[in-house]
């Protein structure tokens, strides 16, 4: 589809307005802080709730910094004081349920232990939402304390179709009748059955990996801190059948590097987000995905159980090398598998009421660079979790990224009243021209004083979707504004207004049009569907 041609126009009551010049006077001063929110435990796997400042140290790429920011956030009951911190810190928590590897029995018990922790332990002292993995992301529901709303979500999630790699295993790969009893034979078919294996794994880790970084990005630009709870199966990196000599293969060792890109991927992207990952992994034994016979776990016994015992992650010292763990590890959360899945969830529960909240300057504009990070604490018998990266990106580039996305459609920002009106006048040519009016009150527009007058600006974001959810045009435009004082006072109750024209191929779309305050931030979106 050819890219969209786009035309913006500013429209305000006042023409002088418009032909403001830009306002070269305003001066904005951003103070840059890395924040990473760190869990801690003792060794029997209980919060540790009195640590200081002075307790921890902060490294970045093996540089130390210096602890610019240090809070303390405990969750407490939906009738709390709200105070700062508390709504600032406030926690939100999505439910991300893994159809590409899931057994769709181990699924159910799974979403009933799910239904039965909403019953009797979720407060309403935090926001959950609800997502669903298949060939990509599906949010079935925004952040919400509605109990009634999470079920109803959950029932969704029920009727979806689940991927299982069990129908494969009813056939012993080690008994097959059809194989010669020649050990040449028997190292051939074992070598073809992990690559056909490992391919298989490869094109349904690349679908839950994908829908990780769009819930990533999606959720990058929420206020307070994000979890994420993948409810998933066994995902195995180790798919070659060992034993048998098929590690020399070279395409299935492409393969599985592939799939570990794609893993340190959709960790980077978390990282950045500042979102935890906390894993579930809900295949019981009977089901997990045995692929190496010199790996027997599956991420089901060993390290994994030692993890899920203590609540550690990062700091763990652990074997485990499955896919779900390194997802875990990588990004601050919790491994936990199928054994207790009531306790699991109450697990992470527990794990998110009390943190610590670290902040330090890394001396570096936005340099779109992945930087590590490192948190130590002095205190012996202490384990930490934490994030341990983050992709250097500004503010503006991360919610660029979000409306890229067709999942910014499932749940568009609201804090800010945004309209849009969409017509098609009449063409010269005959090719369809769309013309895009976006609004918002002018009241939501902040300004300062600047020389005599008022200077303010405006962010104006267009994206546009085919029929299939495909983005197939962005536009970011920035409006500078400069008022009198009587022009301001005569527009406080007025509209901010802007037009785009756009010209389009014939199909069905879905036009969305996000406006940003620069100096609060605030925005606001607004989407209508469009039939040419």
């Amino acid at each position: 589809m050819r890219m969209p041609l786009v035309f913006p126009a500013l429209l305000f009551a006042a023409a002088a307005i418009a032909q403001a010049p830009p306002p070269s006077g305003v001066a904005r001063v951003d103070v840059k802080v890395i924040n990473v929110d760190v869990s801690a435990v003792d060794g029997g796997g209980h919060p540790v709730t009195d640590l200081t400042r002075d307790d921890f140290e902060i490294l970045e790429d093996d540089q130390p910094k210096p602890i610019t920011n240090f809070a303390v956030a405990t969750r407490n009951g939906p009738s709390a004081p709200r105070d700062d911190l508390t709504v600032r810190f406030r926690r939100r928590v999505v439910l991300l349920v893994d159809n590409n590897y899931i057994d769709r029995n181990d699924r159910e018990a799974a979403l009933r232990a799910v239904d039965t922790f909403v019953d009797e332990v979720f407060d309403g002292s935090y926001e959950c939402a609800v997502g669903m993995i298949g060939q990509q992301l599906d949010i079935l529901l925004p952040f919400t304390t509605d109990k009634a709303a999470i079920h109803a979500a959950i029932a969704q999630v029920r009727k979806a179709r689940s991927t299982t790699f069990r129908e494969d295993m009813n056939r012993d790969i080690l008994s097959d009748p059809f194989r010669n009893n020649a050990r040449g034979a028997l190292d051939a078919t074992v070598g073809f059955e992990s690559r056909e294996r490992t391919s298989r794994n490869a094109r349904s880790i690349n679908n839950s990996m994908v829908a990780l970084v769009q819930a990533a990005r999606a959720f990058a630009t929420t206020e307070g801190k994000k979890l994420a709870v993948l409810l998933t199966g066994s995902m195995d990196l180790n798919t070659a059948f060992g034993g048998f000599g098929s590690g020399e293969d070279r395409e299935l060792q492409d393969m599985k590097l592939n799939i570990a890109k794609l893993i340190d991927g959709a960790i980077r992207e978390a990282n950045a987000a500042n979102m935890t990952i906390h894993v579930i992994n809900a295949a019981t034994r009977r089901s997990a995905l045995q692929h190496d016979v010199q790996n027997r776990s599956s991420g089901l016994t060993g390290g994994a159980a030692r993890l899920a015992a203590t609540r550690l992650n990062s700091s763990a010292d652990t074997a485990d090398d499955s896919s779900p763990f390194a997802i875990a590890n990588g990004t601050g959360g919790l491994y936990l598998t199928s054994s207790a899945l009531k306790q699991s969830f109450e697990t992470i529960d527990a794990n998110a009421r009390h943190f610590y909240l670290l902040g330090y300057a890394p001396g570096h504009d936005d340099d779109r660079q992945y930087h590590h990070i490192v948190v130590r604490t002095k205190r012996p018998g202490v384990k930490l979790s934490h994030r341990q990266g983050y992709l250097d990106l500004s503010a503006d580039e991360r919610l660029e990224q979000l409306l890229r996305m067709r999942v910014s459609l499932l749940q568009p920002s609201t804090n800010v009243p945004v309209t849009v009106n969409v017509q098609t006048p009449p063409s010269p040519d005959g090719k369809p021209i769309v013309s895009v009016l976006a609004a918002m009150p002018m009241a939501r527009v902040t300004f300062l004083p600047n020389e005599g007058r008022f200077a303010g600006r405006v962010h104006v974001y267009l994206s546009i979707f085919d029929a299939k959810g495909n983005n197939v045009g962005f536009h970011h435009q920035t409006q500078d504004l400069m008022l009198t004082a009587a022009q301001r006072e005569k527009s406080a109750a007025d509209a901010f207004r802007y037009r785009l024209n756009v010209r389009l191929d014939r199909g069905e779309f879905t036009i969305a049009v996000t406006l940003r305050d620069d100096l609060s931030n605030e925005i606001g979106t607004a989407v209508q569907k469009l039939r040419l």
